[in-house]
Parts: C-alpha cells; structure tokens; sequence
C-alpha cells in the first residue's frame, strides 16, 4: 500500500482527486482549491523520505508568503508604485498555477497594491489588471524543493509582456524570526 501512495505522492493533481475520492477534503484545501497534499500519509522509517519532505502546509505558506514579500519589494519600485502597477500572485503547487484564498491573500494584506492572479490578464503587449486596466506584474511562486529543514528552492516566474518575462529558482532560509527569501539562485557550470 505504501508504494501505491509514494507514487501519488510525486503527483499533487492525482492526490487531490484520490483524497476528495476518499472524503479526505479538508486535507487538500491548502489555498482555496484541491492544490497539493503533502502529509497525507505519515513517512515510514524505510520509504526515503525526511521530515522536510513531509512539511505541513502552513509552512509552506509561509515559504510562499516569503517568496512572495520578496517578488513584492523586487518588482514595486517608487516608479511602479507611482504608475499604480499592481503585482498578481499565483501558487504552482506542481504545473496547475492558481490564485490563491483569502486566507492567503489575508497574509499580504499590508500590501495594496497585490491582487490574486484571476485579477489580471496576460497580455502580450503588457500585463494588466483586469477591471481597472493598470499594469500588472503576474507572478508565480513554486513548486518547492526541499533542500534541509530550514532551506528550500522556490521556482518562481514573473511575467510582464512577451518580453519582459523569466523564470528562476530563489532560495528561501528559516531564520530566527520567520522564513526569507534570499534571492536568486545562480548556477555556473564549467566551460565546454
């Protein structure tokens, strides 16, 4: 039965569906839809997987909301504060990016200028918020790799326009006073 529920576990979409399938709903309601399941069965001594690996998700709500707060401070200049550009988040739990609840977004709330991603359109001449038409910053925050108990990766993509977009891995530590996130992660390879 365990290597039934390991190979579930490497799909957050096909834990969401067995889980609700079980009645196991409030287990996978981490940001206001099935998003990712990543406790839902206790690690055995013999199935590889660490106690980082098993994080609640309120911790990796944290790492998120670090991540975030970061992308936030990167992208929102006193130039794009004065342009009223608004920054639009997204969770990618696994390739489904979605916007995330209100118990999230309640996490930002200090931020005025942040918007769940539905609020916005990605056009490819700009981004921009949907009901009032200014510009917007879409960004997605995850998956996220668990490198110890106090330090993971968090794939995080910003889009622009068509020409201002990327995609990069930041590095996101536990310190005394809660997560933070770091900044970009660069990695150089030798020359061929």
């Amino acid at each position: 039965m365990s290597a039934v529920f390991d190979k579930l576990n490497r799909s957050c979409a096909q834990i969401s569906l067995l889980a609700l399938a079980l009645g196991a709903g409030s287990l996978i309601h981490a940001f206001g839809a099935p998003a990712m399941v990543l406790a839902f069965h206790p690690p055995s001594p013999d199935d590889g997987r660490g106690p980082h690996e098993v994080a609640d998700l309120a911790t990796e709500a944290d790492v998120l909301e670090a991540a975030f707060r970061q992308q936030i401070r990167e992208h929102l200049d006193a130039t794009e504060r004065a342009r009223r550009t608004v920054v639009c988040i997204a969770i990618d739990p696994g390739g489904a990016p979605q916007s995330p609840n209100r118990e999230f977004m309640a996490r930002l709330a200090g931020e005025r200028m942040v918007r769940r991603a539905a609020e916005c359109d990605p056009r490819p001449t700009g981004a921009i918020e949907a009901m009032t038409l200014r510009p917007a910053i879409i960004v997605t925050a995850g998956p996220i790799e668990w490198i110890a108990d106090d330090e993971v990766w968090v794939e995080v993509s910003y889009f622009r326009s068509a020409r201002q977009s990327a995609h990069r891995r930041y590095r996101v530590v536990r310190e005394h006073d809660g997560w933070v996130s770091l900044g970009p992660i660069l990695l150089d390879g030798p020359v061929r």
